[in-house]
């Protein structure tokens, strides 16, 4: 049995507590949350960090909390204890991967985050395992659920765009503050992961390009629409001789290729590889139940000695944004079609796309 402790009792952390609670597999024996959590966690409630971190008892800790900050000190301490680790955290492992990583493999103990990228979907451990035989060449996706719905809601059923993000905030996909969804900056850290995992090198989130959703507008979706396309933000993952490139862009994809069937909070990944067929990985990227049956799954793993050992990442590498290929610039009075753009016509836009 594995005894493990949750930091952070919010839509996730209930998620695990749930899915964990009466599983043979484990036992929580602690739940770090505000005082006022007592009613509800009763003796399970722990409002003091070290005294979980100092507790040989515990074996694992599943770090919910969201954010960096503390986030940060609760996995550093925890792998510095010889504690496994699981996190559905995108922001502090897109930030700490190499430092995690390193920790770990010093202590002789495990670090997993399945949950970090695609929700539900089992993303990173194939990934990871593809990627230690073959040559990986692009990794393409849907990796925000929020987006992804908000573009559904105005591509099929000409939904105001505000509209769009109060429904989604309301169905509990989107924050009261949803810009990291909308500018892409959640798909950047997701895209930091990825590539981290494939090159086996340190990636800064800073030196990914990113173009969100932010200005979209109806007349923009219907131009797209002209051209039997699909709206999609993606991030476009490249691996070649020349470097690796790593973009989140709104892509106008055709509407009968297998990314524009994903919709709603779905996400959808491609990984196109030198031995490997093309493989297409969908499901919900949001939402408590998949979110914990990923965390859940990477506890399985550690309880059955089976979690993948991730080596240390080799150092900082810079990336190379390829963006080649067609685009359509949109300022507030035209729209301009433009091959091959440069980084600076990119951000002078209002709103860009690439087609496909």
């Amino acid at each position: 049995m594995n005894n493990i402790a949750i930091f952070g009792y919010g839509t996730v952390g209930k998620g695990v507590y749930e899915l964990t609670k009466n599983n043979p597999l484990f036992k929580v024996a602690a739940i770090f949350d505000k005082p006022e959590k007592k009613e509800e966690l009763h003796n399970l409630l722990v409002t003091d960090i070290d005294s979980i971190i100092l507790d040989k008892s515990i074996d694992t800790v599943v770090e919910c909390l969201g954010g960096d900050s503390l986030p940060h000190e609760v996995i550093i301490k925890s792998l510095k204890n010889k504690k496994n680790v699981v996190t559905s955290n995108k922001e502090t492992i897109s930030k700490h991967l190499s430092e995690y990583l390193r920790l770990a493999n010093e202590n002789q103990v495990s670090i997993q985050f399945e949950a970090s990228v695609g929700g539900g979907i089992p993303l990173i451990y194939p990934l990871t395992i593809q990627s230690d035989f073959d040559e990986i060449f692009e990794v393409k996706g849907i990796l925000n659920g929020t987006s992804n719905f908000i573009l559904t809601k105005m591509s099929d059923e000409k939904m105001d765009k505000n509209e769009a993000i109060k429904l989604a905030q309301e169905k509990g996909f989107a924050e009261k503050d949803p810009t990291a969804d909308l500018e892409g900056i959640d798909m950047v850290r997701k895209g930091c992961i990825l590539a981290s995992l494939i090159t086996k090198k340190e990636i800064h989130n800073e030196d990914i390009l990113h173009f969100g959703i932010s200005n979209l507008n109806a007349s923009m979706i219907a131009e797209v629409a002209s051209r039997g396309k699909v709206l999609k933000l993606i991030t476009d993952i490249k691996v070649s001789d020349k470097g690796t490139s790593v973009i989140v862009l709104p892509v106008a994809i055709d509407k009968n290729s297998p990314l524009a069937q994903v919709k709603n909070e779905y996400n959808g990944v491609l990984i196109l590889g030198k031995y490997q067929e093309p493989l297409t990985f969908i499901g919900k990227g949001a939402g408590k139940n998949p979110t914990a049956s990923a965390i859940v799954s990477d506890l399985v793993r550690i309880n059955k000695k089976i979690a993948y050992p991730y080596p240390d990442l080799k150092p900082y590498y810079p990336l190379t944004s390829d963006l080649k290929g067609k685009y359509l610039l949109f300022s507030k009075e035209s729209l301009k079609e433009v091959n091959d753009p440069t980084e600076q016509e990119l951000k002078a836009a209002m709103f860009i796309a690439r087609v496909e």
